[in-house]
């Protein structure tokens, strides 16, 4: 099984960018398509099993370069000392945890996106919202399978 995590708050401006890529890729893939706050525990839940897992998440970098793409693999993200993200816990400790006690996928991508504006409201930054399409297009073409005629299911894993 493969599938596609966007992490992000469609609610904080350019922190959408991962559940953008999601949004984007329906139809377009066979995979499964999930969208979550980026919480290590829903993380960890989500990419279990899988073959391959793709996270698409918003990034904060110093200096900025708003649109940037960041293409990880899991010893990279696992690396990360504190949160790139404006999460409480970063993708970091989500590898690490899910490293301790088995649970993560047999391969590991990490699409990361810088954002710009992390403010309150709706909508990408035109640097970011260009960013999605190549992102979404890099993701379609990597993944050469057949879409179905019953595409997997999207699966939400938001906090309750």
């Amino acid at each position: 099984m493969t599938i596609v995590i966007g992490v992000g708050n469609d609610f904080r401006r350019d922190d959408g960018a991962g559940p953008a890529v999601v949004e984007a890729l329906r139809g377009r893939v066979a995979a499964v398509l999930a969208v979550t706050d980026g919480e290590p525990a829903r993380l960890i839940g989500l990419w279990a099993g899988a073959d391959l897992a793709i996270v698409v998440d918003a990034v904060r970098a110093e200096p900025p370069a708003p649109g940037r793409i960041h293409d990880l693999g899991a010893e990279t993200a696992a690396l990360a000392r504190r949160p790139v993200t404006g999460h409480a816990l970063g993708l970091g400790e989500a590898v690490a945890l899910g490293l301790a006690v088995g649970q993560m996928p047999a391969r590991l991508r990490v699409l990361a996106i810088e954002g710009l504006d992390f403010s309150l409201g709706r909508g990408l930054t035109p640097e970011v919202a260009a960013a999605v399409t190549a992102v979404t297009d890099r993701i379609a073409a990597s993944l050469t399978s057949n879409i179905s005629p019953n595409p997997p299911p999207v699966r939400e894993s938001r906090p309750s």
